[in-house]
C-alpha cells in the first residue's frame, strides 16, 4: 500500500495524515487471492474423451482488493460451452473464468486445460453417444 500526500504545510502533517491513510486501508481492506498461476482452479467436463473431466488453470496470480465487510459480495464462476469436445491440447484456452463484485464485472480470465485430452475410439463414441441420447447422461 502506498500513501501519496502534497499540500501539506509540514513534513509531520504530511506523516501523520499518510499514517491514517495507511490505518483505515489496512483495517478496512483485504486482499483476496482468487486464483494462483499454474495450479488447479477447477474441473471442467469433457465430451468423447478418454477421461470425463479436465483440471484448468490460470496462467496468471489473480487477487482482488475488497472491502472487508463485503467480502460476501466477491462471486467468482466459471463460464464454458460444455461439455468441451475432445481433443483438447495441453493449454489450450477452453473456458473464461468472471469475477464479479457487487454485480459489477471487475475482471475476466482465461482458463487454460492442465493436460491433454485425447479422443476416444470409434466403437466408444458410439456407445457414448448413445447412452446420451437414451439417458441424456454424458
Amino acid at each position: 500500500m502506498i500513501a501519496v500526500g502534497s499540500g501539506f504545510n509540514s513534513k509531520n502533517a504530511r506523516s501523520r495524515e499518510s499514517s491514517k491513510l495507511h490505518t483505515y486501508g489496512l483495517t478496512n481492506f483485504d486482499l483476496v487471492n482468487i486464483s494462483k498461476a499454474n495450479e488447479p482452479f477447477d474441473k471442467v467436463d469433457v465430451w468423447l474423451g478418454k477421461v470425463d473431466k479436465v483440471d484448468v488453470y490460470t496462467n496468471q496470480d489473480i487477487y482482488k482488493t475488497i472491502k472487508k465487510a463485503k467480502k460476501k459480495l466477491l462471486k467468482v464462476s466459471i463460464k464454458y460451452e460444455g461439455p468441451v469436445e475432445a481433443p483438447i491440447k495441453k493449454d489450450e484456452k477452453i473456458a473464461i473464468l468472471k469475477v464479479v463484485y457487487d454485480d459489477e464485472l471487475v475482471g475476466e480470465y482465461d482458463l487454460l486445460a492442465s493436460n491433454e485430452v485425447n479422443k476416444v475410439n470409434f466403437v466408444s463414441r458410439l456407445l457414448k453417444s448413445l447412452n446420451y441420447l437414451i439417458w441424456g447422461d454424458v
